[in-house]
């Protein structure tokens, strides 16, 4: 289970686990709970996350559709490890998320 906390109008998500397969249909369940209570800004800190797979990407971007198809919104990425952020900058995700 995640650490989740709302202050100042952001909730920020901390899943605490790294973001693959196994993991996803957890998450995106505290992530859509999230969503359909009307929050806006949602800050995924991800400094306990070593690793993000393809489920976890697609993870992500679903999420980041699902915001927006819900009137609009903002997610970003908080303190990223090194090779996170490089895999964002590959894969050219930066252009989607804020990365912090």
């Amino acid at each position: 289970m995640s650490h989740i906390e709302r202050k100042d109008g952001v909730v920020t998500m901390k899943p605490g686990v790294d973001i693959v397969a196994s993991q996803c249909v957890g998450l995106k369940k505290e992530f859509l709970e999230i969503i359909n209570s009307g929050e806006k800004k949602i800050s995924i800190d991800l400094s306990e996350t070593e690793m993000i797979d393809s489920s976890g990407i697609g993870l992500l971007i679903s999420i980041r559709n699902s915001l927006a198809n819900n009137g609009g919104g903002e997610i970003e990425l908080i303190h990223l490890s090194d090779d996170l952020r490089q895999l964002f900058k590959v894969m050219r995700l930066d252009n989607h998320f804020t990365i912090r």
